[in-house]
């Protein structure tokens, strides 16, 4: 059994041996037809990396439009399974615009979007990219509201939106937490007017409250007065929008409290 398991191994190395010269002559001197041909090949084993290579060449051999078609969905697919998603939205792109009536050409338009979206990454998001992404999908919807792919899109949107979200809520917690009470309080303000859907609402507009207070309170004395009566404008947003069961509901009318007792005691002396 040892002798057969060594012949084995063998014919196996043999095999890999003969396949790795039979890409590098194809890739080094193959036609285009060769090359295509084993590009294909490759694709369906999902042997991207090497697949790529010779479609970057058949890319600068083929003057057909017919066949730069396939192989630019190629390439951009390619790329795709290899996660090099700046890449792929690429060729997609270019798919898009130098192949306007193809039948994929819609499936193309999406790929480019998705990968974009996935070029994002998780976390640190840069807002103006992510912002840009979030218009080219609702564009999209726009012109294919009818696609296989709307929906997607739409689902794309709820997640970016989210997660800008919540990065602007972190930074108005981060802000509060080290006590640079101006910086939350605009802050909150701020993603309140451009989320006034998102879930920490009522947490905002709390914070827009509280720090407020603490930056008049820690404020000179020439400038308490006009703080102090921007916590009273924070305070009337907050009661507008939110009922006596609401978290913060009772602190803010106690800062309402102390806010108009500190206004009197500054009138007074005025």
């Amino acid at each position: 059994m040892y002798w057969v398991r060594n012949v084995m191994t063998y014919l196996l190395i043999a095999a890999v041996g003969v396949s790795c010269g039979e890409y590098q002559r194809i890739y080094k001197k193959g036609t285009a037809a060769q090359k295509q041909s084993k590009a294909m090949e490759l694709y369906g084993k999902k042997e991207f990396a090497k697949s790529v290579q010779l479609l970057e060449q058949l890319r600068d051999m083929y003057k057909v439009r017919d066949s730069l078609e396939n192989i630019y969905y190629h390439m951009a697919m390619s790329y795709y399974h290899l996660k090099d998603y700046p890449y792929a939205s690429l060729f997609f792109k270019d798919y898009t615009e130098n192949f306007t009536q193809a039948d994929r050409v819609i499936e193309c338009a999406y790929m480019a979007l998705y990968c974009d979206v996935l070029a994002i990454g998780p976390a640190d998001l840069d807002q103006a990219d992510t912002k840009k992404v979030i218009e080219a999908l609702q564009m999209f919807t726009n012109y294919y509201p009818d696609s296989e792919y709307a929906q997607k899109c739409n689902d794309h949107i709820d997640n970016l939106r989210e997660k800008l979200q919540r990065k602007e809520f972190e930074m108005v917690e981060q802000y509060y937490r080290m006590g640079e009470f101006k910086s939350a309080a605009v802050a909150a303000k701020n993603t309140v007017k451009l989320y006034p859907d998102m879930n920490q609402r009522e947490t905002l507009e709390w914070i827009a409250v509280d720090a407020q207070f603490q930056y008049a309170e820690n404020s000179v004395k020439s400038k308490r007065l006009e703080r102090f009566q921007m916590v009273l404008e924070n305070i009337q947003d907050y009661l507008y929008t939110h009922s006596k069961d609401s978290s913060h509901y009772a602190d803010v009318n106690k800062i309402k409290e102390l806010t108009q007792k500190r206004i009197k005691e500054i009138e007074a002396i005025l």
